[in-house]
């Protein structure tokens, strides 16, 4: 009779069973989020890459009068601007930030760009011909919600609107993202 009130020890399988559905919506709520702040992570280690090298740029214009064609250029020029440049966190194969300028010879507008949250390389500049028109390109553009979170026009860097560099087709593409300079 003592053994028919006494209680095992031990869970039953219904109470394994809502154990386990409650790390399961947990998991299925914490693993977005968190996916989410490695982009974040992500766009915002780019920019300070980028705004590393703008810098970099901007000493080797005061001392030579001229952009570099490569941004090589910036770790082998004597004095060295830069010890390494830095690489795209969005490119699969760890490769450099593309970099544009807007005449071979004697560069005096620039163009960093990385491929963004979607991996893809959606901003090309072919030939000079693309610059024509351009004063400036100084200049953020994207982040983690997309290429224009403002909506304002004049935040694409380049030109204003859509028609400028990026290729985006709404304000919350996940396009390219990029720095403009001077």
């Amino acid at each position: 009779m003592k053994r028919f009130w006494q209680k095992e020890k031990g869970f039953t399988l219904i109470e394994l069973l809502i154990v386990v559905a409650i790390i399961g919506i947990v998991a299925g709520i914490a693993i977005p989020r968190f996916l989410g702040a490695r982009t974040v992570a992500r766009v915002t280690r780019a920019f300070a890459d980028m705004k590393a090298v703008a810098d970099g740029l901007e000493m080797y214009f005061t001392a030579e009068n001229v952009y570099p064609a490569t941004l090589g250029a910036l770790t082998t020029s004597s004095p060295a601007y830069m010890t390494s440049i830095p690489k795209d966190p969005f490119d699969g194969d760890d490769g450099p930030y593309r970099y544009y300028v807007n005449d071979a010879d004697t560069p005096t507008m620039w163009l960093i760009v990385s491929n963004g949250p979607d991996g893809e390389e959606d901003v090309t500049i072919a030939a000079d011909a693309d610059w024509l028109g351009f004063t400036t390109v100084a200049g953020e553009l994207g982040g983690p919600n997309g290429v224009n979170p403002t909506g304002d026009d004049t935040y694409y860097g380049v030109g204003a609107g859509d028609g400028a560099w990026s290729l985006a087709k709404s304000a919350t593409d996940k396009g390219d993202i990029g720095r403009g300079g001077p």
